[in-house]
């Protein structure tokens, strides 16, 4: 048992169900699902989590909107679990996607890109949760049934849990999904225990952007462009969304990576 919670960090879509998976882990209303449904800005929260004798520290994130062509995570909530990432000491043991099934966006793989290849430069151990599978016959099929969609994108998560995060209604005395969500919840717990590393990563600021600190007003070099590029690729942005989102990592004009970085709650 460690003497400190191991980190997992749940992070998806507004509406893909990271609150109520909190809930569910807790089994009481803890993470508030309506106000966030509704867009109400926040950063991250914390909850210990106990599993087979282990605390984590399971943390909830600002939801991933879409960008307006459908390729690429809003870049405010990029920027809060960026500084999420690299502000907790203790490190990462585990990430989780979770993404709202049966339906795969397009902005699934590229969401996964950012975190896991880019941010965490798959150092850290990923997972993805799939919910809304409550309609499905077996909620366990889902993933083999579109897996090779995720390998042709090179997304290999350590585990996956197809899952619901709701009951539903109350018929004969009982809720129509309960055998579900209760099955549900032991997924969730086992996907954790099974592949949160007893050994976290430590996510370093990003090599490309911390050696350079501005204090007049953004300039791209042959440096930025080349950088800029690589997370363009990497990412499935435009060249512009790339380099708009490299002027808020880096912070604001006066501020170098690190000042900025310190001074943000």
């Amino acid at each position: 048992v460690h003497t400190s919670p191991l980190n997992v960090v749940l992070f998806g879509e507004t509406g893909s169900g990271k609150s109520s998976i909190i809930n569910m882990l807790l089994g009481r209303q803890a993470a508030d699902t309506s106000s966030r449904a509704k867009g109400c800005t926040f950063s991250w929260e914390c909850y210990n989590v106990g599993i087979g004798g282990e605390t984590y520290g399971v943390y909830d994130t600002a939801g991933l909107d879409e960008g307006e062509q459908g390729t690429i995570a809003a870049d405010d909530a990029i920027v809060q679990l960026y500084k999420l990432l690299t502000k907790l000491e203790d490190g990462i043991s585990l990430i989780i996607f979770v993404m709202r099934g049966p339906r795969i966006k397009k902005s699934t793989c590229n969401n996964w890109r950012i975190f896991h290849d880019v941010l965490c430069e798959k150092k850290v151990r990923g997972g993805i949760i799939v919910t809304g599978l409550e309609q499905e016959e077996r909620m366990d099929d889902w993933w083999p049934a579109n897996k090779e969609y995720f390998h042709d994108y090179d997304i290999n998560p350590f585990g996956v849990a197809g899952i619901t995060t709701i009951r539903g209604k109350v018929k004969g005395g009982r809720y129509i999904f309960q055998e579900e969500y209760d099955e549900s919840m032991l997924k969730v717990k086992k996907l954790i225990r099974d592949y949160a590393m007893s050994t976290p990563h430590h996510v370093d600021k990003i090599a490309w952007f911390a050696d350079i600190i501005l204090f007049g007003c953004f300039r791209v070099t042959t440096k930025d462009t080349a950088e800029i590029k690589r997370l363009a690729d990497r990412c499935g942005m435009s060249y512009e969304e790339a380099r708009q989102l490299a002027v808020k990592l880096r912070g604001s004009k006066r501020m170098g990576l690190f000042e900025w970085l310190v001074s943000s709650s």
